[in-house]
This record gives structure tokens, sequence and C-alpha cells, in this order.
């Protein structure tokens, strides 16, 4: 029962150990990302969310985005800076 005990306790050291590296690690992103670029994907995983939401409407019209002027508007103003962001991680807009 004891052995038992250790193992659990030994698991849970070692996922904690793992979720605190994982927080550090998303802590050092977030404090060299651009507010700007965190703003636009949230819009962007918004209007996504929006899309996939409803199963039927996407199945009848497989996700088809729309954006109003506004929403445009915003994206067209932080893009520079969601650019860079997907640059800094290995993607190529």
């Amino acid at each position: 029962m004891a052995n038992i005990l250790l193992g659990v306790e030994h698991g849970i050291e070692v996922a904690a150990e793992d979720v605190l590296k994982f927080l550090t690690g998303v802590k050092d992103l977030t404090s060299k990302v651009d507010p700007d670029a965190i703003a636009g994907l949230g819009v962007l995983l918004g209007t996504v969310a929006k899309a996939v939401e409803d199963v039927s409407a996407v199945a009848a019209n497989p996700l088809n985005f729309t954006l109003d002027a506004a929403t445009v508007q915003d994206l067209k103003a932080v893009w520079p800076a969601l650019v860079k962001f997907a640059a800094s991680i290995g993607i190529k807009l």
C-alpha cells in the first residue's frame, strides 16, 4: 500500500513540475507577444468559434466565416502584429 501511495505521490510531483514548466513558458511567451497580436487572435478565434458553434449550420455551409466591416477594420489595425507573431512561431503568412 505504501508503494502505491509513493507512486501516486511521484506521479503528482512530476505532473506538477510539467504544469509549472508549461505555465512558465506561457508567461514568458505572453510577455514577448504584442498585445495587438493577442487581441487579433482573440477576434479570429471568436469568429471561428461562432462559425463552428452550430454543427448543423457547418454541415450545410462548411466553415463560411462572416466578418462585418468593423471587425475587418479591427483586424487590419492589428494585422502587422499578427504577422510578426506568426513569424516568431514559424508561420509564414
